[in-house]
């Protein structure tokens, strides 16, 4: 098989630290043993702290999109009544999965590229009392727009609703307090803030969602909490789980454990205002209104096609970036930065970039 020679600089999966790669390829433990169970407790109380929660946390084998279906299937019963705050395709999964489990789905949304108001979601949320729980994201992959999630825990802890998030992009690279800011539920993923292979998520609960779990009457099996509750007493996890990935997962963690998380956060933040600055450099815009610190999504000039400038840095410097998802291709390039990178690592990155783009557009002309 012949393997791509380029590194990633995608909104996910993100280039692997090689010592994550080292610690894969140990032997395997019994995931029924004690010796699993220590690094299986090593990798909750590092997603904790991560996700800043006292709050239960199950690791799933799946990907982000397992941790959603899990979030749905274990919160919301056939008929219920739900709101899904959308504003790109990863928000808009909430809503088709939602649907799947039976739920009535309300629906509101912002163009592409906006964030959601917070002013916004009380005035539905107080039209619409039947609606107990609240889906959205944290950071929207598609766009790369950032949602306030501090206050719209807020509005939801006054009007007593559960808050869902899908923190996967987000988580690391944006700023995230679960249990300060009253979100009941957090799902996330490994392989981008977090610098892990794909194959593991999670899905953190507050005592709320707890609770609502265990009521809760949609068909589950694989990703019954309540299962995964029972087995994570004793250490364990509910099936087989992706024992040499869980290995880089607790290094990364320990990891971010000596960094400490707003120093983590920091960093990320400092690369986005670099990389926006540069962008505004270049007589260019982002697309998002409220930019994220996990990617950078610009806006192509007229004329220029992102998908080329992509196709250019992944032949030319062996880099690879990310074209726009759906409508959005050609018209926009993404570059992810939500993993362990360094600003002269992305200084680099956007140099290959706007070579690219200079040719792009040499050619419109």
């Amino acid at each position: 098989m012949v393997k791509p020679k380029y590194k990633l600089y995608t909104p996910g999966p993100v280039d692997v630290p090689l010592e994550f790669l080292k610690e894969m390829s140990s032997g395997l433990v019994y995931h029924r043993e004690a010796s699993f169970a220590a690094i299986f407790e090593s990798v909750r109380k590092g997603l904790q702290e991560v996700i800043m929660t006292k709050g239960e946390v199950h690791v799933l084998t799946a990907s982000g999109t397992g941790a959603m279906e899990a979030a749905v299937s274990n919160l919301v019963s056939p008929g219920d009544k739900v709101l899904v705050a959308t504003s790109g395709r990863f928000g808009e999964r909430w809503r088709e999965i939602g649907l799947r489990f039976g739920a009535f789905v309300d629906e509101m949304s912002r163009p592409y590229g906006e964030s959601i108001p917070p002013e916004e979601l009380e005035r539905r949320l107080l039209g619409n009392d039947s609606a107990r729980c609240v889906f959205t994201t944290l950071t929207e992959t598609s766009t790369g727009a950032l949602n306030d999630i501090k206050a719209f825990g807020d509005v939801c802890h006054r009007l007593n609703r559960i808050l869902v998030v899908d923190a996967v992009a987000g988580l690391g690279a944006d700023e995230l307090r679960m249990d300060d800011w009253h979100v009941d539920l957090v799902v996330g993923g490994c392989q981008k803030g977090l610098a892990v292979p794909p194959g593991i998520s999670f899905v953190a609960l507050s005592e709320r969602a707890a609770e609502r779990v265990e009521r809760a009457k949609a068909p589950r099996y694989y990703f019954d909490l309540r299962i995964a509750r029972r087995y994570a007493a004793k250490g364990q996890t509910s099936w087989t789980p992706a024992i040499s990935i869980i290995y880089a997962l607790d290094l990364s963690l320990k990891r971010l454990h000596r960094i400490g998380m707003p120093k983590y956060w920091k960093a990320h933040q400092q690369i986005a205002d670099m990389l926006r600055a540069k962008v505004a450099g270049l007589g260019l815009a982002l697309f998002p209104k409220r930019p994220s610190n996990a990617l950078t999504v610009i806006r192509m000039p007229e004329g220029a096609d992102g998908a080329k400038v992509v196709d250019i840095c992944k032949k030319r410097n062996r880099i690879l970036l990310a074209n726009g998802q759906g409508d959005m291709r050609g018209k926009v390039v993404r570059i992810g930065h939500m993993g362990p990178v360094t600003t002269a690592e992305m200084t680099k990155v956007f140099g290959c970039f706007q070579r690219a783009l200079k040719q792009v557009r040499g050619r419109a002309k």
